[in-house]
């Protein structure tokens, strides 16, 4: 079949020269011309099938009129009246008819939100056999009981994006949005969509849609557009929306936490950002800053994007330092001056990127998991405002695996998740309309998941976004880096300023500072002098100082004395006071 209809094409429309070109648009006149036909007839059809005892009606009165004629011998046509009767009682569908073959797209929207509209209130009724269904406003439990007895239902109104449909609904007295969140599973699944978003729109109004397609676009390898001053800075393309549209990534101003299991696609997340950055960065309008404790394996690929990078735990609490100190000086300059920070080649835009967040933040050293987390903390806390921006990526979700800094990504990245336990975890309350644990994994032949890059983008606003981030292949990170080097930085970055004690503590090794005069002194009333300082010095830098213990509380009395300890103990009174 397949080699028949590969020799019918090349004979036919595939044939070349002239003859060719007549026989396509031969060809594409005859589709047009059938495809048309087929919708006056199907909408007409359609609508004798609503309105099927009109329709019989009128197919009788114009049987009986032709009967009528013929029989009377009638001299004309016999046809005329039947037809001019039958025409007027199915004049409501031939104008349908007529519709659909004008605009088909227009009346398949048409008759798609009346079907919406129709299964809201009323459901399907029961029809050749069929069961009916009930009313999907109050299957879903949206239905409020009035006092009459009657159920009212949230208002509908219903529209089409590319490849979804958007519900408008507004709730009625007596129910919050809150309400229409959690009904929105049931809502998708009594209309047959293969996922559902919400988006508020006002108080009491939402916009629930609704995606009739099944699958993401597949991933692609894009080269990143030129850059140039006026562009905004820090609005990334970094891959595609469910519904088709092109998602802009925000990085300025936003902190992004990106989880996912192995093989989900965090690689795709962190070169969507730092690839798509690389013509600001070459402009010197951003500052790329790496940290990758996976033996460095993901951030060399593209290295000369990278002003600084890190690959160990003590070069990750320098770099964090570094950009802390940084921090610090553009508050001082900004102090009075603006509240929200403006890339320039003089003061670009600091985005760090971290990979496998976890190795420093819960296996590394305690002094510098403590201090990594502390300089952490300050920059998700304060640098956003001031152009320091964070990028984590991490696979166990855990508190012990994100420390302290968990509670402080306002947007979060969740690709393919292992229970509904880390979805809840990483997204909060935006977990139940955005399943991460429910991504297949679809692993391919070789060892590569064929949906590497699908994941929920959840904003600041809590709305979380099904989509698919581009692929960035090993040679077009290297292709990138080199067409976009980053610039030759002169500044040395410098170690951060010790905050208090216990940053001291830790940047002396966990030990006491050497004694001076001031705070060793000479021979005192409970002991001689130090005779060997040298030596204790030594001795200071080298062995860590214990605590004394204190002294243990004495146990004697804790039991009840018997008859003869109290005697005895009486009579010892008695007689020191006597002498």
């Amino acid at each position: 079949v397949a080699r028949a209809r590969a020799r019918t094409h090349a004979a036919t429309l595939g044939r070349p020269g002239v003859l060719g070109v007549v026989l396509r648009a031969l060809f594409a006149v005859l589709a047009f011309v059938l495809g048309r036909s087929w919708m006056l007839v199907q909408a007409t059809f359609a609508w004798a099938g609503r309105h099927l005892l009109l329709s019989v009606f009128g197919l009788v009165v114009a049987g009986l009129l032709w009967l009528g004629l013929e029989a009377s011998g009638w001299p004309n046509s016999t046809l005329t009246g039947p037809a001019i009767v039958w025409a007027l009682f199915w004049s409501p569908g031939l104008l349908f008819g007529l519709w659909a073959a004008a605009a088909p797209a227009a009346y398949r929207r048409s008759r798609l939100r009346v079907w919406y509209v129709r299964r809201w209130l009323t459901g399907t009724p029961a029809r050749w056999g069929r069961k009916g269904s009930e009313a999907v406003g109050t299957a879903a439990g949206l239905g409020v009981r009035q006092p009459d007895g009657g159920v009212l239902v949230p208002g509908i109104k219903v529209r089409f994006a590319p490849g979804a449909a958007v519900l408008r609904l507004n709730v009625v007295v007596g129910q919050t949005v809150d309400d229409i969140v959690r009904a929105a599973s049931r809502i998708a699944t009594a209309y047959g969509a293969h996922g559902h978003e919400l988006r508020p729109v006002k108080p009491g109004v939402v916009d629930l849609v609704l995606f009739l397609i099944a699958r993401l676009a597949p991933r692609t390898a894009v080269m990143p557009a030129e850059f140039s001053g006026a562009a905004p800075v820090g609005v990334v393309p970094a891959g595609m929306r469910r519904d088709g549209r092109r998602l802009d990534l925000v990085v300025r101003g936003r902190h992004t936490l990106v989880v996912g299991a192995t093989g989900a696609g965090k690689g795709s997340v962190l070169w969507s950002v730092a690839g798509n950055l690389a013509p600001a960065v070459h402009a010197g309008y951003v500052r790329l800053w790496g940290v990758d404790l996976k033996q460095g394996i993901e951030v060399e690929t593209g290295r000369a994007l990278f002003g600084q990078v890190a690959y160990t735990a003590e070069q990750a609490v320098t770099v964090l330092g570094t950009l802390v100190r940084i921090m610090n000086e553009r508050g001082a300059l900004m102090r009075g001056v603006s509240r929200n920070h403006d890339a320039t080649p003089d003061a670009p835009l600091h985005v760090l990127v971290i990979d496998e967040l976890a190795d420093l933040m819960a296996y590394s050293e305690f002094e510098h998991k403590r201090e990594a987390e502390r300089l952490l903390s300050k920059l998700l806390t304060q640098g956003r405002a001031l152009g320091v921006v964070v990028l984590g990526c991490v696979q166990n979700p855990r508190q012990e695996a994100l420390g302290g800094t968990r509670g402080l990504w306002p947007q979060k990245i969740a690709l393919r998740l292992d229970s509904e336990v880390e979805t809840d975890m990483v997204l909060g309350t935006a977990a139940p309309l955005a399943p991460a644990h429910d991504i297949p994994a679809d692993i391919q032949p070789g060892g590569v998941s064929a949906t590497a890059g699908t994941a929920y983008l959840v904003t600041e606003d809590g709305t979380p976004t099904l989509c698919r981030f581009d692929y960035w292949p090993d040679r077009l990170i290297r292709a990138v880096a080199g067409r976009y080097p980053a610039p030759a930085y002169t500044d040395t970055p410098a170690p951060a300023p010790v905050a208090d004690a216990a940053s001291a503590w830790l940047a002396a090794g966990g030990h006491l500072p050497v004694p001076d005069a001031a705070t060793n002194p000479g021979p005192t009333d409970n002991g001689p002098a130090n005779d060997n300082p040298v030596n204790d010095a030594a001795a200071s830098t080298t062995e860590t100082p214990k605590r004394k213990r204190s002294a243990r509380k004495s146990t004697r009395n804790r039991r009840p004395a018997d008859a003869t300890t109290q005697a005895a103990d009486t009579a010892t009174t008695e007689q020191e006071t006597s002498s």
